[in-house]
C-alpha cells in the first residue's frame, strides 16, 4: 500500500489486521483511528511496539463477556448537506433504555462536502454490536454507515431476495402491513409487490423461518431508485404495532415531509435496530423511544431541524470523555441542550474554538466535580446568552475569566460548591439580566459582591439565597434598579436594612429570610416599592414599626415576617392585603384577637400560619367555615370556645396546644382533609360517625385531650369482623393514628384493618380493653411505631406482631399481658437495621413535617418514651428511636436468647413481670443499646459478663432479682451513675460497687465465726464506742450554751421520767395482783 501516494483517507477499522504498520505515504496520514479494533497491529501512528517475538496473530478481544459499553462519539462530515445526528446504542446482557439511562453513542453528521466521515473514537472500542441471528445489508453499501455486522450474521447479498425460505405470513400482521401501506405515498411504486397472501414475499418484509412473525421491515429507498418521484412518504399508520416480533425497522432516504417521529414506534419492545436517517423527519425525538430496551442502533441521521438545535437531554453520556471537542465540530449550532447527561468531565476548549453562533448553553444536572477553570470552552463564546451549570457538582472560585462573557444574559451557578466571591470582571457582564448563584459556599462582604456587579441597570434576577455571605447590605442600591428579584436569604447578613432599598422601584419579591438582621422596619424602607408582592423577613430581630392608618403601596402575595416582632395589637396595615396566598406571621408577639376584617381580607388566602402568638377569642363559627384556606395553622395560642364546622377546601389544619373545649361537631366537613392536629386542648365528647367519611386522611392526632367513649367502627362488623365495602368505611388512607392520654375504651380497633398505610399508631394512656388481635401483623404492613402502653389488654402476646417488619418502636407496658415473650420477634426487621437504612422513615419524616407545603415550621407533636429511667418527650427525633419495652405486665418464662438479634434496640425494657432465668448472655450483642431495665423479675444465676461490652449503655437496671455472683467489671459499666442501686435486691450479688465482699460470700461458717472474733470486729466496737461518746458530747455542749435547747430537753426529761414511772407503777401493780390471786388460789 506504501507506492499509493495520492492517498489521503485510509480506514481498517475492525478488521482483523496483523504485524507491522508499513512506512511510506501511510505515515503521513498520522491518524491512529484508521487502525482501531485491530489488536494485531503494531507500530506508529499507533502506540503498540514491535517486539522480535510479535507473531502476526489474531489477538482475541477483550469483549467476550456480555458488558457493552459506549466505544464511539462519531463526528460524521457526510452528503446529507445538513447538520444531522445519529444515535448508536450498545446494550449488555441486560437491556437498558435509550432515554432513560441508557448508553449512547452520539453521531452527529454534518454537511463538509463530499470528504467521506472522520471517526472520533471515545475509548477502546469492544463490541459496536450485538446483531440480530439474521440480518441483511442495504445493497449499496456506500448509501451510508452501516454497523459492522459480526460474523455470526448470515448475509443475503442479492437485493430481490424477501424470504429466508418457504413459509406464509401470520394473517393480523400482513392486514396490519397492508394498513400501515394505505397510509404511504409511494410514487416509486417501492410497495408494488405488496399483494397476495404470503406477506414474507413482499419487497423489504422480512420473516422468521421458525415462527413466520415479521421481524424485519426495510423500506430504504435505495440510490437506484432516488428520483424525483422516488421517495416513500405520508402518514405512519400506528397499525405497525401489531408487528411486535419486529426488531428491525429501516425507512432510510424517504420523505416524509418533517414530520415528527411517531411515538408508536416506542412500542414496538424488541426493536433492536432503527434507521431514520435522511428521511425528512424533524422535531424532538420523542421521549418514549427510551421503552426501546433492546435497541442497540438507533440512526437519526438527516433530520432537517438539527442544524442549529440539539437537545440530547437525559442520554447518558458519562462515557463521552472528549464531548467538548466533539461539540465543538458543530459549527451551526445556536442551542445545545445536555441536561442530565451524566457528564463527568468540563475539558480545557479548544485553540480555535468553532462553536461561534452558540446562543443557549444548558448542561443542568451533570456531575462534573470539578472546579471552573481559566481555560474552559464557555469562557471564549462570544454569543453565548444563556449559560446554565446549575446542579452540577461544580467547585472552586469563579475565575476572571468569565468577565470575557460579554454577551451573557442569562447565567445559573446555583446548588454548586462553588467558594469564594465573584470576580471584579463581573462589571463586564453589562448585559446580563439574571444571576443565580444560590445555594453554594460563596462567602465574603455583601457589600463587595454587589460594588462588582455590572453598572449598567440590566439586571433583574439576583439569587444568593443559602451562601456564606456577611456583613450589612449597602446604603445606595440605585445602579441595581430595575432588580426585580432579589433574594439573599439564609445567609449570615447583619446590621440594619437600609431605607435605601425603597430605589429598588422595580422589586417585586424580597427575600431577605433567616440571617441575623436587626432593627426597626418602617414606612419609608416601603414608600417606593409599589410592585412589591412577595416579601420573606422571616427569622430575624426585626422590629416592624409602622404609624396608625398606614396603607402600603403593594399589594403582596406571599408574606412570610416569622420570628418578627409585629407588637401585641394585630397589624392593622395587614387589613389592605387582600390578595395574599400565603400569610405567615407566627411567633411575632401578637397577644390580641384575631379582628373581625381578618376573616375577610384573608377569606381566600390558601396558605394560613398564626401559631406561636398569644391569639384569643373564638374562632367565629360562620366566617371560619366560609374560609377557603388549604393549610391553617393556628397552634400555641389561647384560643377558645369549640371547634367549628371545618371549611370545605381544607387540606391541613393544626390548632394544638389552644383552650378549644367541647364536644366535636357530629358533621366536621372539610371532604377533603390530609392532616388534622388538634392535641393538647380540653375537646371533649366521643369521635363522630362522620370521621369516617374522610377518605383522604392521612394525620391525626387527637392526643392530650378529654375525649371519651368507643371508636366509631366505619362499618366494620363487631361480631364478625368483617369488612366493609369502600363506600362505608373510605378512611383507609391513615398513616399516623395518636389517640395518647384520653378516655377512650372498647376493644382494639377493627376499623384499623383497611388502614394498611399506617406507620404510627399511639393507643397510650386511655381504657382499652381484650385481647390484641391476630391480625395487626397481617392487615398493618407498613407499621413502624406501636404504643398501647397504660391500657387493660389482657393475653399472650400475638406472636403475630413479629410479621410488621418495619416495626422499630414497640410499646405494650403497663396492660394485663400474661404468657412468654414470643420467640419470633426476632424477624423484626426494624429493629434489626438502624433508622438510616429503615425505608419506613419517610413516612414519620412526612408527617414530622406536617402541611409543610409552604416549608412552615415542624408539627410540635411529641412522643413520650419511658426510657433511661425517665419519661422523655421526642420531637422529629423519635423516629431514630428503636425501642422494646413490655414493662409493666405478668410475663412469665425466660428471655428468647434469639432477643439477641434485634441489634438496632436502643432501649430494652422488661421490668415488673414474672420473668425467670438467667439473663441470656447473648444479649451482649445489642451494641446500640442505651437503656436495659431488667428490674424486679425473678432472674436468677449471674449477670453475663457481656454487658460489660455494651459501649452505648448508659442506663441500666437489675434490681429486685436473684441475681448471685460477682458484679461484672468493665470500664462502661463504671461510667454508670449510682451504680449500688443498679444491683439492690440481689443479695447473691458481691464485687464493686457492692460493699459486700465476693470473699465474705465464699468463707466457711467456722471461718466466718473467726473472722466476726478477729480485728474486724474489734473496729466495729472501737466505732460504736467513739460515735456514742461524740454523740453525747455534742448533746451536752448545745445543752450548755443554747437555752432553749436547755429548756426543752429539761421538759422531755421531766416528761420522760414521767412516763417512765407511770409505766414501771403500773406495772408493778399488775405484777402484785397477780401473784396475790396465784397465793389465794394456792390456799384454796
Amino acid at each position: 500500500m506504501c507506492p499509493l501516494g495520492g492517498i489521503t483517507l485510509l480506514k481498517l477499522i475492525l478488521q482483523q489486521s496483523v504485524g507491522r504498520i508499513p512506512s511510506g505515504q501511510l505515515q503521513t496520514l498520522n491518524n491512529h483511528y484508521m487502525y482501531i479494533d485491530n489488536p494485531g497491529l503494531c507500530r506508529p501512528p499507533l502506540s503498540t511496539n514491535c517486539s522480535m517475538n510479535r507473531t502476526n496473530q489474531i489477538v482475541q478481544n477483550e469483549h467476550d463477556d456480555a458488558s457493552h459499553d459506549i466505544s464511539y462519539l462519531y463526528i460524521l462530515f457526510g452528503p446529507s448537506g445538513k447538520l444531522e445526528i445519529n444515535l448508536v446504542l450498545k446494550t449488555g446482557s441486560k437491556p437498558k433504555k435509550v432515554a432513560t439511562g441508557a448508553r449512547l453513542i452520539t453521531q452527529v453528521a454534518t454537511s463538509f462536502g463530499r470528504s467521506g466521515y472522520d471517526y472520533l473514537p471515545l475509548k477502546k472500542h469492544h463490541q459496536l454490536i450485538d446483531g440480530p441471528a439474521k440480518a441483511h445489508p442495504p445493497c449499496n453499501p456506500t448509501s451510508t454507515v452501516v454497523p459492522p455486522v459480526p460474523p455470526t450474521l448470515i448475509h443475503h447479498n442479492s437485493c430481490s431476495s424477501t424470504s429466508w425460505g418457504s413459509h406464509r405470513c401470520i394473517t393480523h400482521e400482513r392486514d396490519a402491513l397492508l394498513a400501515f401501506k394505505a397510509g404511504l405515498t409511494d410514487p416509486g411504486h417501492y410497495l408494488s409487490s405488496w399483494q397476495g397472501d404470503d406477506c414474507c414475499q413482499w419487497k423489504g418484509v422480512w420473516c422468521s423461518n421458525r415462527t413466520s412473525h415479521v421481524v424485519e421491515l426495510r423500506l430504504n429507498s435505495l440510490p437506484e431508485v432516488h428520483t424525483s418521484i422516488g421517495f416513500v412518504g405520508g402518514e405512519m399508520n400506528s397499525s405497525l404495532l401489531t408487528l411486535q416480533h419486529l426488531t428491525h425497522l429501516d425507512l432510510r432516504a424517504n420523505d416524509f415531509n418533517g414530520a415528527r417521529i411517531p411515538e408508536f414506534i416506542g412500542g414496538l419492545k424488541k426493536l433492536r435496530y432503527l434507521y431514520l436517517y435522511d428521511a425528512n423527519f424533524s422535531g424532538l425525538v420523542p421521549p418514549n423511544l427510551g421503552n426501546l430496551s433492546k435497541l442497540i442502533h438507533l440512526d437519526l441521521n438527516s433530520m432537517s431541524n438539527y442544524g442549529s438545535y440539539v437537545d440530547l437531554s437525559g442520554v447518558n453520556l458519562s462515557s463521552a470523555v472528549d464531548w467538548v471537542h466533539v461539540v465543538n465540530k458543530l459549527s451551526s449550532l445556536v442551542t445545545l441542550n445536555l441536561r442530565f447527561c451524566e457528564l463527568q468531565n468540563v475539558i480545557p476548549s479548544p485553540l480555535n474554538p468553532n462553536l461561534t453562533l452558540l446562543e443557549q448553553l444548558d448542561l443542568y444536572g451533570n456531575k462534573f466535580s470539578s472546579s471552573l477553570g481559566a481555560k474552559n470552552l464557555f469562557w471564549d463564546l462570544p454569543n453565548l446568552g444563556y449559560f446554565d451549570m446549575g446542579v452540577s457538582g461544580l467547585q472552586g472560585s469563579i475565575p476572571d475569566e468569565v468577565g470575557n462573557m460579554t454577551s451573557i444574559i442569562m447565567m445559573h451557578l446555583h446548588d454548586n460548591k462553588l467558594t469564594g466571591t465573584i470576580p471584579a470582571t463581573f462589571r463586564n457582564l453589562c448585559k446580563l439580566e439574571e444571576l443565580w448563584l444560590s445555594t453554594n459556599n460563596i462567602n465574603g462582604p455583601v457589600a463587595v459582591l454587589f460594588e462588582r456587579l455590572p453598572a449598567r441597570k440590566r439586571l433583574q434576577e439576583l439569587l444568593l439565597y443559602e451562601n456564606n455571605l456577611t456583613g450589612s447590605l449597602p446604603d445606595q442600591l440605585g445602579h441595581l434598579s430595575n432588580l426585580t428579584t432579589l433574594d439573599i436569604s439564609n445567609n449570615m447578613l447583619s446590621g440594619e436594612i437600609p431605607t435605601g432599598i425603597s430605589a429598588l422601584t422595580m422589586l417585586r419579591e424580597l427575600l431577605l429570610g433567616f440571617n441575623n438582621l436587626e432593627g426597626t422596619i418602617t414606612e419609608s424602607h416601603f414608600v417606593k416599592l409599589a410592585a412589591l408582592n412577595h416579601l420573606d423577613l422571616c427569622d430575624n430581630s426585626l422590629a416592624m414599626v409602622f404609624q396608625q392608618g398606614w396603607v402600603p403601596p403593594f399589594k403582596l402575595n406571599i408574606v412570610d415576617l416569622r420570628s418578627c416582632m409585629l407588637g401585641s395589637d394585630f397589624p392593622e396595615w395587614l387589613r389592605s392585603q387582600n390578595s395574599v396566598y400565603v400569610l405567615d406571621i407566627s411567633n411575632t408577639g401578637i397577644t390580641d384577637s384575631l379582628p373581625h376584617w381578618f376573616w375577610i381580607t384573608f377569606s381566600k388566602t390558601q396558605h394560613l400560619v398564626l401559631s406561636n402568638n398569644q391569639i384569643s377569642g373564638m374562632l367565629p363559627p360562620r366566617m371560619f367555615r366560609r374560609m377557603k384556606a388549604e393549610t391553617m395553622d393556628f397552634s400555641n395560642n389561647i384560643l377558645v370556645g369549640p371547634m367549628p364546622e371545618l371549611p370545605r377546601n381544607l387540606l391541613s389544619l393544626d390548632l394544638s396546644r389552644n383552650n378549644l373545649s367541647g364536644p366535636l361537631s357530629s358533621y366536621l366537613g372539610a371532604p377533603l382533609l390530609t392532616v388534622l392536629i388538634i392535641f393538647e386542648n380540653s375537646l371533649s365528647g366521643k369521635i363522630p360517625n362522620s370521621f369516617c367519611r374522610w377518605k383522604k386522611l392521612e394525620f391525626l392526632d387527637l392526643s392530650g385531650n378529654l375525649l371519651r367513649g368507643t371508636l366509631p367502627n366505619c362499618g366494620v362488623q363487631s361480631n364478625t369482623g368483617k369488612l366493609p365495602d369502600n363506600n362505608s368505611s373510605r378512611v383507609n388512607q391513615l398513616k399516623v393514628l395518636n389517640l395518647y392520654d384520653n378516655n377512650f375504651f372498647g376493644e382494639f380497633p377493627l376499623f384499623l384493618q383497611k388502614c394498611q398505610n399506617l406507620f404510627l399508631l399511639d393507643l397510650g394512656h386511655n381504657q382499652f380493653y381484650g385481647n390484641l388481635p391476630t391480625w395487626i401483623g397481617e392487615k398493618l404492613p407498613t407499621l413502624a411505631f406501636l404504643s398501647l402502653r397504660s391500657n387493660f389488654f389482657s393475653g399472650h402476646i400475638p406472636p403475630q406482631i413479629a410479621n410488621l417488619t418495619e416495626l422499630q418502636y414497640l410499646d405494650i407496658a403497663c396492660n394485663n399481658m400474661s404468657g412468654t415473650i414470643p420467640e419470633s420477634f426476632k424477624k423484626l426487621r426494624g429493629m434489626t437495621l438502624s433508622p438510616a437504612d429503615n425505608d419506613s422513615l419517610s413516612y414519620y419524616s412526612s408527617y414530622s413535617e406536617g402541611i409543610d407545603e409552604i416549608d412552615l415550621d415542624v408539627f410540635p407533636n411529641t412522643l413520650p418514651v419511658i426510657t433511661k429511667g425517665q419519661q422523655l418527650e421526642y420531637l422529629t427525633g423519635i423516629m431514630y428511636m428503636v425501642n422494646f419495652d413490655l414493662s409493666c405486665n405478668s410475663l412469665t418464662g425466660q428471655v428468647p436468647a434469639e432477643i439477641s438479634k434485634l441489634v438496632a434496640l436502643k432501649s430494652l425494657n422488661l421490668s415488673y413481670n414474672l420473668l425467670s432465668g438467667i439473663i441470656p448472655d447473648s444479649i451482649g450483642g445489642l451494641h446500640a443499646l442505651e437503656s436495659l431495665d431488667l428490674s424486679d423479675n425473678e432472674f436468677s444465676g449471674e449477670i453475663p459478663a457481656s454487658l460489660s461490652i455494651l459501649t452505648s449503655l448508659s442506663h441500666l437496671n437489675l434490681s429486685y432479682n436473684n441475681l448471685t455472683g460477682k458484679v461484672p467489671s468493665g470500664y462502661q459499666l463504671r461510667t454508670l451513675d449510682d451504680q449500688p442501686s443498679i444491683y439492690i435486691g440481689n443479695p447473691g450479688l458481691c464485687g464493686p460497687p457492692l460493699s459486700k465482699s465476693c470473699s465474705e460470700t465464699k468463707a466457711s461458717p467456722a471461718d466466718t465465726v473467726e473472722h466476726d472474733n478477729g480485728s474486724d470486729g474489734g473496729f466495729f466496737l472501737l466505732a460504736v464506742s467513739s460515735g456514742y461518746v461524740t454523740g453525747l458530747w455534742t448533746i451536752f455542749c448545745a445543752i450548755l450554751f443554747k437555752k432553749e435547747w436547755r429548756v426543752v430537753s429539761f421538759s422531755f426529761s421531766d416528761f420522760l421520767f414521767d412516763w417512765i414511772y407511770v409505766r414501771i407503777t403500773m406495772c408493778w401493780a399488775s405484777l402484785a395482783r397477780k401473784r396475790r390471786a396465784v397465793t389465794l388460789s394456792g390456799s384454796i
